[in-house]
């Protein structure tokens, strides 16, 4: 991961594209899909000041096939709005509103301890899990995009509670007011962590009882 983060810190232009060529169906699982992922988090990094450019290609590059050029779109959420995630979340309004894997790269993004220093910021970021999480309130069968997007809410919320607990425990328990085995789920998965049990183990042990 360092030498990813080294490289989208140094790389030309000429570079970046070089890299982006590598972003094809047919790189997941090959030598060159750490190239793509450095193509994904350079390009986000060079461009951070131009939403409007990053924003549809993250929202692009989300629905890849490949996991890691995935993930390379949550780290590079994590690097565009590490500086400024107060004044720049309704740029992500678009993935927010996209399908359940642009959503999960939404949670993977922001759920991520060094952008939530700021209380305000931290609370606009638990009403984003709150709206992502209400669509789960159902016991449907998951496709494969809503179990991605299931999974992240599964840690983030705790992530995010952790860190600002006097908002975070009041929004967390509106989930109680939804209904469905997979916002259970959601739930319990958040309770087990250990920065929860640590934070407030005895909230922990009320939200358990209210299940």
């Amino acid at each position: 991961m360092k030498l990813l983060y080294d490289f989208s810190k140094n790389a030309s232009e000429d570079i970046i594209d070089k890299c982006l060529e590598y972003i094809k169906p047919d790189v997941r699982n090959s030598p060159e899909e750490f190239v793509a992922m450095c193509g994904v988090l350079s390009f986000s990094t060079y461009n951070k000041n131009n939403l409007k450019k990053v924003i549809p290609f993250l929202k692009r590059t989300a629905n890849h096939g490949s996991w890691r050029v995935r993930e390379a779109v949550a780290i590079a959420i994590q690097e565009i709005f590490s500086d400024k995630v107060d004044t720049a979340l309704d740029g992500l309004r678009s993935l927010i509103q996209g399908n359940d894997i642009e959503r999960r790269a939404v949670v993977a993004g922001l759920c991520e301890p060094k952008l939530l220093n700021n209380e305000d910021v931290n609370k606009k970021i638990l009403d984003i899990l709150l709206e992502l999480s209400k669509p789960f309130s159902h016991d449907n069968k998951l496709d494969e995009e809503s179990t991605a997007l299931r999974k992240a809410l599964g840690y983030g919320w705790s992530v995010v509670v952790s860190k600002g607990p006097e908002n975070g425990k009041i929004i967390f328990e509106e989930l109680f007011e939804l209904h469905g085995k997979h916002i259970n789920w959601i739930i319990k998965e958040n309770l087990k962590k250990n920065r929860l049990q640590k934070m407030d183990p005895e909230w922990v042990k009320q939200c358990l009882l209210k299940m």
